[in-house]
């Protein structure tokens, strides 16, 4: 009998127990939870900065090409390469009876630069309209032919096409960079047809450096640095969309003592052409990229106008992309719901309860995200797996703190207030 009532007994109680769990602890249970987080912070609010380090070089802010069109017309070279150069300078003289032809050659490349020019702004203003509902296609062809000795033949042809689908901004950036060149060639052919005609000699148009002088060819030609100097830079695949034009920098050129303030200068929207700085920059970053054509050209200029460097010279940069005043940072792995630019994380509010709040995130810093709406200095974030299988907001319980005194600490307070605070349960 006894056996039988402590069975029965044992079989009520499991299943008054198993009952009780199973109204607790199911999912539709109304009776309020507790779960042990183990993982919290408690938030403070600094500064958060967000940078891309990046290599660069020492590079004219300009580049000019004088040249003939006649590898005959050369008489003397008067510079050499690492000279310097003033506006106006005489590089090399001309054969005096090549003279004329040759200005006849400036004279028509001059006419044709000019309506290349005009083509060119006319059709960044069509682009800049947004006019979408028809493409912009504008081409001239100028050729201009004189007498047989001058044998002159430019080809204007400026084409940009703009589907529904296109970017606009990319076709005027491309469209500005055919812009530039072309005014400085126009430049280069101003400064020849400008000098003294009874001496004909090829002209510096600016003050710079003689880069290189190609004498042996078809056509003989001059490439001049100018004395502005710049640090450039590519951006890889997508970094380009993390700078803007005005972003701090600080530029530490090799061989040089201290390092100096920059900021971002202009940042092409089109791949770069390939040249002696970009090649350069490949062999120095030593990073493989996704997409080979996606190196954008960033130009950064030094606060105090100059790098004391020469060109060419490796510059270490960091750019500030992104600048966060009294901010949070949470630990990365804390969020969920991660989007662009928002989340959200687990928040202890004045009851106890965790509850999920949307926060916005701009950029990341090390292995935290930087929060700067929606949390505040002092705001618990908690952080279990547990927390996100409950459907409503669960209170919470963290683990005991373990923060014993020292020995001095013991000792210092005394063993009087510790028998009061203990027994006499008063301060």
């Amino acid at each position: 009998m006894n056996k039988f009532t402590n069975a029965a007994i044992g079989v009520v109680v499991s299943i008054f127990v198993a009952l009780n769990l199973y109204l607790m602890y199911s999912e539709k249970s109304v009776i309020p939870k507790s779960v042990y987080v183990g993982e919290y912070e408690r938030m403070s609010a600094k500064e958060y900065k967000e940078v891309l380090p990046k290599e660069g070089l020492v590079a004219p802010a300009e580049t000019f090409t004088v040249y003939t069109s006649d590898s005959n017309a050369i008489d003397t070279w008067l510079v050499r390469e690492g000279d310097a150069v003033t506006t106006g300078e005489e590089l090399a003289t001309l054969q005096t009876e090549q003279a004329d032809g040759q200005r006849a050659v400036w004279e028509s490349e001059k006419e044709a630069l000019l309506t290349q020019q005009s083509t060119i702004r006319s059709t960044i203003s069509d682009l800049e309209s947004g006019d979408k509902t028809d493409s912009s296609n504008s081409s001239k062809s100028d050729r201009t032919q004189t007498d047989d000795d001058t044998k002159v033949e430019l080809n204007v042809d400026v084409k940009v096409d703009v589907n529904q689908t296109g970017s606009f901004a990319q076709a005027i950036a491309e469209a500005e960079r055919d812009l530039a060149d072309t005014e400085r060639r126009l430049k280069v052919v101003e400064s020849q047809l400008d000098q003294n005609s009874s001496n004909p000699a090829l002209i510096s148009p600016t003050d710079g450096v003689v880069a290189r002088i190609i004498g042996e060819s078809d056509q003989p030609k001059i490439v001049i640095y100018s004395n502005e100097q710049v640090v450039e830079t590519y951006a890889e695949d997508e970094e380009w969309s993390k700078l803007a034009n005005g972003d701090p920098a600080v530029l530490d050129a090799k061989g040089t003592e201290g390092t100096l303030k920059g900021s971002v200068e202009s940042i092409d929207q089109v791949p770069a052409t390939p040249n002696e700085f970009l090649e350069a920059y490949k062999t120095l970053a030593d990073k493989k990229v996704t997409n080979p054509l996606a190196y954008y050209r960033v130009r950064l200029s030094a606060d105090e106008g100059e790098v004391p460097a020469p060109f060419g010279t490796h510059v270490n940069t960091v750019i500030t992309t992104n600048v966060a005043q009294n901010a949070a940072a949470v630990r990365t792995n804390w969020l969920t719901n991660a989007g662009k630019d928002k989340a959200s994380v687990w928040q202890l509010d004045k009851n106890g309860y965790a509850a999920a709040i949307e926060v916005a995130t701009p950029f990341e810093y090390l292995n935290r995200t930087v929060v700067t709406e929606g949390l505040a200095s002092g705001d618990v974030v908690v952080h279990d797996t547990s927390i996100r299988d409950q459907e409503s907001a669960p209170r919470v319980f963290f683990p005991m703190p373990m923060d014993l005194p020292t020995k001095a600490e013991w000792k210092a307070f005394g063993w009087k207030n510790y028998f009061k605070v203990l027994l006499l349960k008063q301060p």
